[in-house]
């Protein structure tokens, strides 16, 4: 039978209508993972976090703070670690602000590295899905290197510690190794996380113990503190509680290894916008008694407000107590060092 062209594309045309609408019948297959779990990305190799939004920017982002949650719960359990390490009366404390940064930034390097795998378009509510993963083997990988990193420089730390004969490079030294630990102690829980096992890889040194040691090496520095004359009123009982929380044994009598005198003087800047305004430097400065030699001098700038004059006063000085309850000992340790 022969057809007419007509005829031909008739046909042809009732054949692609044909399977358009016969695709276009078959319903929607929704994805796994949008439910559930992932067949492609198992549990086994992959960490997964999903996201559901109105677009596709929203629900990827959503997603990647899905996954980045167990990370983010792991981070905030060490920093609350350190804090606590920090204004523990009966330990040194220290480089609270710094190793906490350092902790939040290498776990944003993880989370940096979480991808979106899959996208998803809900043909009814329209809604976009996203699959956010992390391969548990590489990332486990990267993170055993930096451990092995962090163990090495605690090793080199303590060894440094341990050789040297000037106490100030000895407790610099511990205190390195400290940091190192508590860097390596984040990292470790989240390896856990990442490892499938959950095992992760256990420590070579205690942070406790090394903690106590560290604290040791400080009560053997006698520091006598004194106060410039025209200094804020109450700066002696601050630097007195600064020094008393740093480690520090503080000297009472005429024989200290170091004389930390501080200065804070305030400027009265008046009323302004409906406040009384305080302004000030308050600077610390580290003398060696034996040499008369001055080992370094720091400062922060100190600025203050309130309804009246007297309390402002306060306020500045309630900051001036922070800042030096925060900072002195490692002010102190770095002034120290130096040759």
């Amino acid at each position: 039978m022969k057809f007419s062209a007509f005829d031909k594309a008739f046909i042809v045309s009732w054949l692609l209508f044909s399977l358009l609408s016969g695709c276009a019948s078959q319903p929607a297959v929704t994805p796994d993972w949008v439910a559930g779990g992932s067949a492609k990305y198992g549990s086994a190799q992959y960490l997964t976090g999903r996201g559901q939004a109105a677009t596709q920017e929203e629900a990827r982002d959503r997603a990647r703070a899905d996954l980045a949650k167990i990370f983010q719960v792991a981070v905030t359990s060490e920093s609350e670690d350190v804090q606590k390490f920090k204004t523990d009366p009966a330990g040194p404390g220290q480089y609270e602000g710094q190793v906490s940064r350092r902790i939040t930034t290498r776990t944003g390097q993880i989370i940096r590295g979480i991808q979106i795998a899959e996208m998803w378009q809900d043909p009814v509510s329209e809604n976009h899905h996203a699959l956010a993963v992390l391969p548990r083997l590489q990332t486990a990988a990267s993170l055993r290197q930096q451990i092995s990193q962090l163990d090495e420089a605690t090793g080199k730390h303590i060894e440094q510690s341990r050789n040297n004969t000037d106490l100030f490079l000895k407790i610099a030294a511990a205190s390195l190794a400290i940091e190192s630990q508590q860097e390596r102690a984040s990292l470790q829980k989240s390896l856990q996380v990442v490892d499938i096992t959950g095992r992760g890889t256990e420590p070579q040194w205690n942070i406790a113990k090394l903690e106590s040691d560290l604290d040791g090496l400080l009560k053997r520095v006698r520091i006598a503190s004194q106060v410039a004359p025209g200094s804020a009123h109450g700066l002696a009982e601050v630097v007195a509680g600064a020094l008393a929380k740093a480690g520090f044994m503080i000297e009472t009598g005429q024989n200290p290894d170091f004389v930390l005198q501080a200065k804070m003087e305030l400027t009265d800047l008046g009323f302004q916008e409906g406040w009384y305004w305080q302004r000030g430097v308050l600077e610390v400065t580290l003398s060696e008694t034996a040499t008369n030699r001055v080992r370094g001098t720091r400062r922060w700038n100190v600025k203050s407000n309130a309804p009246d004059r007297e309390s402002a006063a306060r306020r500045a000085l309630s900051q001036a107590d922070a800042v030096l309850k925060q900072e002195l000992q490692k002010a102190i340790i770095d002034m120290a060092s130096r040759r």
